[in-house]
């Protein structure tokens, strides 16, 4: 039965890339820095649901995309300051 609860409470990575209009790798990104709260669940990252509504509210949210940290070498170069 918790099973089944942890399911509607959470969202996949596709799941919540698409509702950013963002990737995998952003959403993947959100989660090991902070902004979402993730776990891995049989191999697959899942997202806590009121993480992701929490999150999707904020600027980084809403422009789908990953802030670069003041220590990046790359200084922008991923793009994601663009």
């Amino acid at each position: 039965m918790a099973s089944k609860q942890t399911a509607t409470a959470d969202m996949t990575v596709d799941e919540v890339a698409e509702a950013l209009e963002s990737t995998r790798v952003n959403v993947l990104l959100f989660i090991k820095r902070g902004f979402l709260k993730g776990h891995e669940m049989q191999g697959e990252w899942m997202v806590n649901r009121e993480s992701f509504a929490v999150f999707a509210d904020s600027e980084a949210g809403r422009s789908g995309r990953a802030p670069c940290q003041s220590t990046c070498s790359r200084a922008g170069g991923c793009g994601s300051c663009e």
